[in-house]
């Protein structure tokens, strides 16, 4: 009984350090995240993306981001016309 309680916990803890390990390769990414209004561009950051840089993005009809493109400065993204820049 003692046998099986520490194989237990050696593949629980063997469990939450593969969890651990596999959190700090997560890929963040502006794709498929909420935005709105729908059918728009627009500008922002997410904290840890691209350096903290802007990126401008499509927001889909479904208010959806459907597409993104990262720029290589902060507050530089601006919006004119209905169209995007660095």
């Amino acid at each position: 009984m003692i046998f099986t309680s520490l194989t237990t916990m050696i593949i629980s803890v063997a469990a939450m350090a593969s969890v651990a390990v596999a959190s700090d390769n997560l890929i963040i990414s502006p794709m498929g995240l909420p935005c709105s209004p729908p059918n728009t561009v627009g500008c922002s950051t997410i904290k840890g993306w691209n350096n903290d840089n802007d990126f401008g993005y499509l927001c889909g009809p479904n208010s959806i981001i459907g597409d993104y493109q990262d720029c290589p400065c902060k507050n530089c993204c601006v919006i004119t016309d209905g169209v995007f820049s660095c």
